[in-house]
């Protein structure tokens, strides 16, 4: 069996939410950092964590990953100016791994099928990630005038968690930084290095803690799929 880690990205100061950091953010009483801890924790699959935290709230950080009482180990780590400087700290901390998993915390609805299924097609492919169809019109704008209008077969909503080889991201970690390359995301970053990154299908609960409005959103998703569970 590959050795696989993860790397949970929760540094995120959450200025647009407005709640202070996404990762400690509670949603119907469990933080979301909690609740991607407890997702990759259940997982056979994943060997290790490193939680990439926000630097100012290590501790309170740590005390969620302890009152779990993980059974693998998890290691908390301080985070970066930015996510990408967060993640290449997570892969240093990970150490040699055959696989990663990259997920932010400020996505606590993944599921556990949607995991083994970047990481099936990260084993196969060396890099995936998972992502949703847009539902919209998709156009491309300057300033308030439209420019042209895509084809919404031909773009995707791109979400995490993202699998890789280790050697491959810590490669296109390493080339980025060299060349001055930041990206949206690590995808961006491997495809950046010339390789293949495949696409798998994501999940559209698998919503992004970004603004109120999303906040409603996942708790109210939280709170009835706890409710039904009970």
């Amino acid at each position: 069996m590959p050795t696989v880690g993860a790397i949970v990205a929760a540094a995120g100061s959450g200025s647009r939410l407005g709640r202070g950091s996404k990762a400690l953010v509670r949603l119907n009483g469990r933080t979301t950092l909690a609740r991607v801890l407890e997702l990759f924790l259940a997982l056979d699959e994943v060997d290790r964590i490193v939680v990439v935290g926000p630097p100012s709230r290590l501790e309170t950080a740590a005390h969620e990953v302890e009152a779990l009482h993980p059974r693998k180990p998890v290691v908390v780590k301080a985070g970066g100016e930015s996510r990408q400087e967060s993640v290449r700290a997570g892969l240093a901390a990970l150490g040699d791994c055959d696989y990663v998993l990259v997920h932010d915390a400020a996505r606590p609805l993944a599921t556990a099928a949607l995991v083994r299924r970047v990481l099936a097609a990260a084993i196969e492919s060396g890099a995936a990630f998972p992502a949703i169809s847009p539902r919209d019109a998709v156009k491309r704008v300057e300033g308030n005038r439209l420019v042209e209008s895509l084809d919404r077969s031909r773009v995707v909503l791109a979400q995490t968690p993202q699998g890789f080889s280790y050697e491959l991201l810590s490669r296109a970690h390493r080339e980025a930084a060299d060349a001055g390359l930041v990206g949206d995301d690590d995808a961006q970053l491997v495809a950046a290095t010339g390789h293949v990154v495949t696409v798998v299908p994501g999940e559209p609960a698998n919503i992004k803690l970004t603004t109120p409005e999303d906040l409603e959103v996942v708790e109210a998703l939280i709170r009835e799929h706890e409710t039904a569970a009970h």
